[in-house]
């Protein structure tokens, strides 16, 4: 059987324990605190990609009667 710690030997272990606590808990901060970053900057580039492709469904949609024409021979 393990013999019995005194209070001071108890108190030790308890502060290590605590610092290692300490130490995981500000690592997994900074671990949420890069992934809201990533989440906003994800949010900015939705809108941008939703620009882009508003823009080329228009564009495309705009050209696609000329390159019919075109392909058909154009002005005769």
């Amino acid at each position: 059987m393990a013999a019995a710690r005194t209070p001071a030997e108890r108190q030790a272990v308890m502060e290590e324990r605590f610092d290692h606590l300490e130490k995981r808990f500000e690592k997994i901060e900074g671990k949420v605190d890069q992934i809201h970053e990533v989440l906003m900057q994800a949010k900015g580039a939705r809108w941008a990609i939703l620009l882009v492709a508003g823009a080329a469904g228009f564009i495309s949609a705009k050209a696609a009667p000329l390159l019919t024409w075109l392909h058909t021979g154009g002005v005769k």
